[in-house]
């Protein structure tokens, strides 16, 4: 974990903010008086190192009347960075801001807290508790002011400082009511004038279960509402980070605060009571920074850096300053440029980016990148820091880690979405998408939705299901021999039984038969051989895995007994079988010799010497052919093999059969998982979407889409065969075919199957150029295997609201087409996104209502970069980080960046982006002069 005060990201974040603090120069601290004079006494330093224990990064001193200890607090704080900065920081120290302030008791015993800058002094706040005309005792809270508490509060701001009425709903508190009422405690003119002086910015409330005074509601509820410890001493409940406040700026200053303190709470404050909050929290991806080196418009002599915050950040500029360009780099980086090739090939999101792709050789070449142009993005992935370098010129894309205080290589190279998770949109995209490119919708919702296992798993079975088809045509080649070794087997038969009719039949009967049974008898020796065989691997396989040493001692004495009493039950098991094995080998031996078995061999010798003599009692006879008798016999053996071999077969070829229909089924079954799984997703992710709703309609709906992958199925791309595939009039308009029939199908599945059987007979419905084609294809069968299993992809119908009316997307304008898909793809993930000019095309009330606000929904779980024309997506969006992009010198480059807070950026915010100052102004409202 990063020291929380060395933030280590660029713009915004979150401060851990005292807003009310006490130092033995106020008078009611009464251990610490009780100490003053003796060795207990407290210093400033152990004061702040306090403070430093409770971890607040910002603490407000607010004494009663006095700001004595300002000074020597400052002064100790100066001496402790110095000796951290030398390297020797005093023990606990971690870096605090400290705003001098005080509690000043206005007339009437009301308490304000006045907060200035870092730099005011003891001088600063006694000149200010001179211009209230406080007539009491410093330090002590008693005495009051001669002015009135709103003249108090104008006094402070006019001095520089901000006034923050203190404990405004307890004792001695502005906005306190009477017991069990909401009537105000004071006078109704003395509250209603101090809530009504401007740029009053905040209360310190106390409990936030205190109601308002119901006559000052109106007034007091656009009041920050920030809390402090009030802490008196280091004792009880009231100590330092009892109780504080979250304050969202990019540098602990005054302007920051008061920045903070205008957008209020919810937005840039925070209170400790307001339950769990994890201010420090980072998504577990994202992206700390791109450079852009030796493109066309852009890092020429210096590379064009941007550093990015976790949460939001624009990229502001007016148009041709290459933000477009920081887009496109990232694309190129990341490897995402299949998104947009999911699309049609004359979207113009593709054609914007293939032109920018283009190697510019020239000054005039097309293309907005060079042979030498270099593209780095640094990635965060928890704890792991990596960047990905690409470049032109044969340099592939690169993975290195940041290993030992430098860039090195990574161990994997691989780049994919699951390594490196990112969305990356332009407003032209999401119209596409919104359109004919449902397709590429498709492709997100399924990495969204964590399809791909389930795809892999799908085109696993289909894989299995072509082999074993090619299996099955194996053997029905096999099988077309039966006939034949059937025929010959027969004849073979024929010629033996003639010959064994002659005197010599008995003779040559018993050498065949005597064959015969020799060979069942090795048979059966081999078998036994074998089992035995069997039996010492399985012996020797019988042993349990070891257990790593480093994790049992011998303080598990216990354990490591039972442990072996498991390893002597296996091995007893192991042994006996290898007592088995070898009594087994032992038997196999003893029937080896076996008298009834010698004696057979006997009767067998002397059969094939019985035979022997009989051939050369034929060959001295002049008997043409001898050996017939023993070749065709060698005949019928071979044949006999080969037929029972294909009788085998056929009964392998049931049984494949049946599981060639099993897999079938379970590829319909895998493919309706992919349907389900995307159908649960988008029924999460849009329960209470207003803006959009998409249904999956399995297999698809459009003609158009079917013909594509019908058309890709049997490999014709051109418009071939039109009358018989999706037949159009004259106007494009679908009239029939393969594809219209499924389009308009209630029952899918039947329908598929339907098609699926007409081109694979090649119906004779179908026009003779097309049934001459399908029978050309089909003579590689293995072509014909792919329409078994071929299923049209899935699609998406899309909705949008329209005056509390749903109606499909295709009836809405380009702008509400966005709008609708947009409210989709900000609806889920948590991967990084980059948003390149959503807000094109949107009208006002859609800008604020959808990407605003989903902005600053989204900022909570991801991190987000959006290249926008619009100042209120930057501004009431929140963004932590601005970059303002500039064009000049020929190039583009990064004029300003920083957070809102800072003058200089607001300043380029307004000169950049027409309707900036306004966009400022209503953010914030309640200043009432220019920010």
């Amino acid at each position: 974990m990063f020291d929380k005060t060395v933030w280590p990201y660029p713009g915004s974040r979150w401060w851990k903010f005292d807003f009310h603090t006490h130092t033995p120069a106020s008078k009611d601290t009464d251990p610490w008086q009780r100490a003053i004079g003796t060795p207990d006494a407290l210093t400033p330093e152990r004061w702040l190192l306090k403070f430093m224990a409770a971890e607040i990064d910002c603490v407000a001193v607010t004494d009663h009347n006095s700001a004595a200890w300002i000074d020597p607090l400052k002064a100790a704080y100066a001496q402790m960075k110095a000796r951290a900065d030398a390297g020797n920081p005093p023990a606990g120290f971690r870096e605090l801001t400290i705003f001098p302030g005080v509690e000043i008791s206005a007339n009437g015993g009301v308490h304000v807290l006045a907060i200035f800058d870092p730099s005011a002094t003891t001088s600063d706040i006694d000149s200010l508790l001179g211009a209230v005309e406080y007539e009491g005792s410093k330090g002590d809270s008693d005495g009051e002011t001669r002015k009135s508490v709103a003249a108090v509060i104008a006094k402070i701001i006019e001095r520089g400082g901000i006034p923050i009425p203190a404990h405004a709903d307890a004792e001695k508190g502005l906005l306190r009511v009477n017991p069990g009422t909401r009537q105000c405690a004071l006078s109704t003119n003395t509250v209603r004038q101090a809530l009504e002086v401007e740029e009053l910015l905040a209360v310190e409330w106390c409990d936030l279960a205190h109601p308002y005074p119901q006559a000052m509601e109106r007034l007091a509820e656009p009041l920050a509402r920030v809390l402090g410890s009030d802490c008196h001493n280091f004792q009880g409940a009231n100590v330092p980070g009892s109780r504080y406040t979250w304050v969202k700026m990019a540098r602990p200053t005054l302007e920051g605060l008061r920045l903070a303190l205008l957008d209020g709470n919810g937005v840039s404050i925070r209170r400790s009571d307001e339950g769990p909050f994890e201010p420090f929290k980072t998504p577990a991806h994202l992206l700390r920074r791109i450079e852009v080196e030796n493109a066309k418009a852009m890092g020429n002599g210096r590379a064009a850096i941007i550093e990015l915050s976790p949460y939001f950040n624009a990229i502001v500029g007016g148009r041709g300053t290459g933000k477009s360009t920081l887009v496109h780099a990232l694309r190129l980086a990341t490897r995402r440029e299949d998104e947009l090739q999911a699309l049609p090939k004359d979207s113009e999101p593709r054609e914007r980016f293939e032109a920018f792709r283009q190697i510019a050789r020239g000054r005039d070449d097309k293309g907005a990148l060079r042979p030498t142009t270099a593209i780095r993005v640094e990635w965060q992935h928890e704890d792991k820091h990596l960047r990905l370098c690409w470049g032109n010129e044969g340099k592939d894309l690169e993975v290195q880690e940041w290993r030992d205080g430098q860039w090195q290589p990574s161990s994997s190279q691989l780049v994919h979405a699951g390594r490196f998770p990112i969305r990356i949109f332009s407003q032209g995209q999401i119209a596409a998408m919104a359109g004919g490119g449902r397709q590429a919708l498709l492709k997100i919702i399924d990495e969204a939705a964590g399809v791909a296992p389930l795809k892999q798993a799908f085109e696993e079975a289909r894989r299995t299901f072509f082999a074993q088809r090619a299996r099955l045509r194996e053997i029905d080649g096999k099988l077309a021999t039966l006939p034949e070794v059937e025929r010959q087997l027969q004849e073979l038969e024929t010629k033996l039984k003639a010959l064994a009719q002659a005197d010599h039949a008995a003779v040559l009967q018993a050498y065949a038969r005597t064959q015969q049974q020799g060979r069942a008898v090795e048979e059966t020796l081999t078998q036994l051989r074998e089992v035995a065989q069997r039996l010492h691997r399985t012996a020797e396989e019988l042993l349990l895995d070891d257990w790593l040493p480093q994790h049992f001692t011998e303080a598990e004495a216990d354990l490591l007994a039972w442990r072996a009493d498991a390893d002597a039950v296996l091995a007893g098991t192991r042994q006996r079988l290898l007592d088995e094995a070898a009594k087994l080998d032992a038997e196999i031996a003893r029937l080896k010799g076996d008298a009834r078995l010698i004696a057979w061999r006997e009767r067998a010798e002397a059969a094939r010497r019985a035979h022997t003599d009989l051939q050369a009692q034929l060959t001295a006879q002049g008997v043409a052919d001898p050996q017939a008798f023993a070749r065709l016999t060698q005949q019928r053996q071979q044949l006999e093999g080969q037929h029972k071999a294909l009788k085998q077969l056929q009964v392998d070829r049931q049984s494949l059969q049946q599981q060639i229909e099993q897999q079938h089924s379970l590829i319909e079954q895998r493919r309706a998982a992919i349907c389900a799984r995307r159908n649960e997703f988008l029924r999460q992710t849009l329960a209470n979407n207003d803006f959009v709703r998409i249904e999956l309609v399995p297999y698809g709906f459009d003609a158009q889409v079917i013909e594509e992958s019908l058309r890709a199925l049997i490999d014709v791309p051109d418009e071939r065969f039109s009358d018989d595939i999706l037949r159009r009039d004259e106007n494009g308009h679908p009239q029939g075919g393969l594809a219209l029939d499924l389009a308009r199908a209630e029952d899918k599945p039947t329908m598929i199957a339907k098609v699926r059987q007409r081109l694979l007979e090649a119906d004779g419905a179908f026009h003779g150029k097309f049934r001459n084609y399908l029978a050309k294809r089909w003579e590689k069968p293995e072509l014909a295997d792919h329409v078994l299993v071929w299923f049209p992809e899935d699609d998406l119908r899309i909705e949008y609201r329209r005056e509390n009316k749903w109606e499909s997307i295709s009836e809405g304008s380009q702008g509400q087409r966005s709008a609708a898909l947009l409210a989709f793809l900000l609806a889920f993930g948590e991967e990084p996104i980059v948003l390149d000019q959503p807000e094109d095309d949107l009208d006002n009330h859609l800008i604020y209502d959808l990407i605003v606000r989903q902005i600053r929904e989204n900022k909570l779980r991801r991190q987000l970069i959006v290249v926008t024309h619009n100042p209120n997506v930057v501004v009431n969006a929140d963004a932590e980080l601005v970059h303002v992009m500039e064009f000049g010198r020929g190039q583009c480059f990064v004029q300003q960046s920083g957070a809102l807070q800072d003058k200089a950026v607001r300043e380029e915010v307004c000169r950049v982006m027409e309707g900036g100052r306004e966009a400022f102004t209503r953010r914030w409202r309640r200043l009432g002069k220019e920010v």
